[in-house]
């Protein structure tokens, strides 16, 4: 998301989200707006969808940044884009097919992320997740059972 892109909100998004960035849980925003939990999840869905944000933690971050305005001011004689003029001359390689065909694989299997929060992932990643879950788990299960039965033939 870039500063250029404005982001417009509703009032009640922009009260949920403070109040996420206090650290109060959906029950606790609902009961001080006087509004349903799920109501507040709503509101909190769709702002973080506007903001590009994760979780809705990074979306009251984004929103609180956006609010504060930067923490400070550019130094006098900084440049604002050192970086492009450093690596301007760099030309960008494009990745290869094994880097390609390790991000698609690496993509699909990957080990579940630990914790999270409610309304976090959809239905579709519940299930990529819980997939990935069986599958790691029959891994370690096959690894364990391969080897004591080594350490069983070892000891025979």
């Amino acid at each position: 998301m870039t500063a250029s892109e404005p982001v417009e909100l509703t009032e009640g998004q922009k009260a949920c989200l403070r109040l996420v960035d206090d650290h109060h849980t959906s029950k606790e925003i609902a009961r001080i707006l006087g509004i349903s939990p799920f109501t507040v999840d709503q509101r909190l869905d769709a702002a973080r969808r506007k903001l590009n944000a994760v979780t809705r933690r990074e979306a009251a971050k984004i929103f609180a940044a956006m609010e504060n305005g930067p923490l400070s001011e550019p130094l006098v004689y900084e440049t604002s884009r050192l970086e492009t003029a450093v690596f301007a001359d760099i030309p960008a390689l494009p990745p290869g097919r094994a880097e390609q065909r390790y991000a698609s694989l690496s993509s699909l299997v990957s080990v579940p992320p630990l914790g999270g929060e409610r309304h976090e992932l959809s239905k579709k990643e519940i299930l990529i997740q819980s997939l990935n879950i069986a599958f790691f788990s029959t891994l370690v299960i096959a690894f364990v059972v391969l080897i004591l039965t080594g350490t069983m033939r070892l000891f025979d």
